[in-house]
């Protein structure tokens, strides 16, 4: 009975001498003062199990509160789920040391940690293992803590250190705290000794592509999404093997980012070498930005403007309303200034036009006037500025092809009905920078395709349809009408923001604070602009680019060319024609309405000069009678005129 009674007391009491002797929170203090020594910190975040006693952990944060002055946060994972749009970050930095008390790798405080500390990967944490466990729960702790990307921790058990190193592979080593001159590092290691990653490679022009040595065959990888990790990584001692190195790739494919977003997401992928604008926040992370692109439409080039129209373009229609303004203005201000041109605006308004258009004037000027001089002079000046830069601007758009008003704006392209040939996975995001009441009318106009058919209508140049793109992949497809006289595509004003490139990965990446270093080196050395030219050259001898050869050959002037000028000459022509008619009917007009006493009157003054006119000496009477002869055929003439006039 006494035995009994004894067995159930220790039975009562087993819980709380578990509770006691599960977590030594003495040795846990003197780490935590020895790191203190080390390095301070402001923020303890300390998530608790069931098997912590309340007054012990009580003591533990006064102990922190008054001897270390941090800050603390209590997780017994009672709590809610955390709020996504207001993880603890926003409150704590990465000079934060977190606690974290557990009997084993499987239990529900392992969530709460992993969501608490979300981008907080690079702070430091201390755990501590349940006594009671034994050497196997001790390497399921690190092979979690590697699964969560946990890097500077620490392990207590049993009154031992423990640390670890994920490279090349997962080992943990115990440590002594008297001997550590630094329980944490700082950074990850240079050197991780030969880790290997392990990443597909597939077509993505142009960050990364694959081709074959002309030579060896050997399998070579190009593309600045190559390029930037491939260095990194050799940099960083670290194996690159490509997954699919044996499969065989169409030109025309290209890569499937939904599955590998989905490969990140299930831990299958640490990191792909494929730059990309999002990926699911559940699934992973994007590195540090490579580029920050806008997104716009590659558009079809249309609207060309006919050569003949040409003539027209050196200036604006506003510059030639001024210019026909200004022959008016000309012509008036010579015929005040020049009084011998008074009697005839249209010898004024010659002049004026011969002086804008830097040739000679119709007449002789002798001895100007200072105000007609400097008038003239200016006006010289002003003739060879407008002839010669209207010779020079003619002369540069016959070199080349002219459009005219191309499609900047959502209403142009809906006016025109212009297509837009996108990724399915992409419509979604496309649709949410369309202005939102030309949405609608934007989703019809968009076909969803596959990856690979929409960058071969582009390779191939379809212009049936608009494109959405980057700007750093149009500058590499650009290259491809750097020769052509008249380009076939351009990169328009319709855009669609400016998303975030990087390099998608799993949430809270070991690689994600050192890659952005390296990336931010990169991109102060402007080597990607580089790499995009040297990308072209490779990808242009592989056959995924060519050079567009539209050069046209040599077309002399003809009379289409000429049309514009034909108008103009046929025009003055006409208006020659109906001035000349006009001309004539007036004076046929004037001399058939003469008056009857003006012919009287004439022929009256012509007797008198003839009759008082005297007789030079030497002068023979078949003189005289010559002028009488002709005065009596003048007096007949007048006669019967004045006798029609009255029978009329």
């Amino acid at each position: 009975m006494q035995l009994a009674t004894t067995t159930l007391l220790l039975l009562a009491t087993w819980p709380q001498q578990q509770q006691l002797e599960s977590h030594n929170l003495s040795f846990v203090r003197d780490v935590l003062h020895n790191a203190a020594g080390q390095q301070r910190w402001t923020n303890t975040p300390i998530f608790l199990n069931s098997y912590v006693q309340r007054e012990q952990m009580d003591q533990l944060l006064h102990w922190l509160h008054n001897n270390l002055s941090v800050a603390s946060y209590q997780f017994d994972g009672t709590q809610e789920q955390p709020d996504t749009y207001n993880p603890l970050r926003n409150h704590i930095k990465n000079d934060a040391l977190s606690l974290l008390f557990c009997h084993s790798a499987v239990e529900h405080i392992w969530w709460h940690l992993d969501e608490r500390l979300s981008r907080l990967r690079q702070s430091k944490l201390i755990i501590s293992l349940d006594a009671l466990q034994n050497q196997l729960a001790l390497r399921n702790i690190f092979a979690k803590l590697w699964s969560l990307q946990f890097m500077r921790v620490l392990v207590l058990h049993r009154q031992r250190i423990y640390t670890y190193t994920p490279y090349p592979s997962v080992r943990y080593y115990e440590i002594k705290l008297e001997h550590s001159s630094q329980l944490f590092p700082h950074h990850m290691p240079h050197n991780l000794h030969g880790y290997v990653i392990s990443t597909p490679a597939q077509n993505d022009l142009p960050r990364v592509f694959r081709l074959r040595d002309e030579r060896t065959g050997v399998l070579l990888i190009r593309g600045y999404g190559y390029r930037v990790l491939a260095e990194f990584l050799h940099r960083h001692n670290v194996r690159l093997i490509i997954s699919n190195a044996g499969e065989i790739l169409n030109l025309e494919s290209n890569v499937n980012m939904t599955r590998i977003n989905k490969l990140i997401g299930e831990n299958k992928l640490e990191i792909t070498m494929h730059p990309y604008v999002s990926i699911d926040r559940d699934l992973g992370i994007l590195s540090y930005p490579l580029h920050i692109a806008q997104n716009c439409l590659i558009m079809p080039v249309r609207n060309e403007i006919p050569r003949f129209m040409y003539l027209l373009r050196p200036f604006h229609w506003s510059s030639w309303i001024l210019l026909l303004f200004a022959v008016i203005y000309i012509s008036l201000a010579l015929y005040w200034l020049r009084p011998g041109l008074g009697h005839s605006p249209g010898l004024s308004f010659l002049v004026a036009l011969c002086q804008l258009l830097f040739l000679s004037a119709p007449n002789h000027t002798y001895a100007p006037s200072l105000r007609y001089f400097l008038v003239a002079l200016q006006l010289s000046v002003l003739g060879f500025f407008v002839t010669n830069w209207y010779s020079n601007q003619l002369s540069s758009s016959l070199t080349a092809t002219l459009v005219g008003e191309q499609v900047n704006t959502f209403e142009q392209l809906i006016a025109q009905q212009q297509r837009i040939l996108s990724k399915h996975h992409e419509v979604r995001m496309l649709l949410e920078q369309v202005p939102p009441h030309l949405k609608q009318q934007v989703e019809r106009l968009v076909i969803g395709s596959e990856a690979g058919e929409q960058v071969s209508a582009l390779l191939h140049f379809n212009v049936s349809y608009a494109y959405p793109f980057t700007v750093e992949r149009w500058q590499f497809f650009a290259l491809q009408q750097q020769y052509a006289d008249k380009p076939i595509f351009r990169y328009s004003s319709v855009c669609l923001g400016a998303p975030v490139i990087g390099y998608p990965m799993r949430k809270d990446s070991h690689l994600e604070s050192p890659l952005k270093h390296f990336i931010m080196r990169i991109q102060s050395i402007g080597l990607f602009q580089h790499w995009i030219v040297s990308d072209f050259n490779d990808a242009l001898n592989a056959g995924y680019v060519h050079h567009i050869d539209n050069t046209r050959s040599f077309k002399a002037l003809d009379l289409d060319a000429m049309r514009l000028g034909w108008f103009i000459l046929l025009g003055g022509w006409l208006l020659t024609a109906v001035v000349f008619l006009g001309e004539h009917h007036y004076n046929h007009h004037h001399q058939h309405h003469l008056p009857v006493t003006s012919s009287l009157i004439q022929l009256q003054a012509i007797d008198r000069n003839t009759q008082n006119q005297p007789l030079k000496r030497g002068a023979t009477i078949s003189t005289q009678s010559t002028v009488g002869r002709e005065a009596e055929q003048q007096s007949s003439r007048a006669t019967s005129a004045a006798v029609d006039i009255k029978m009329q």
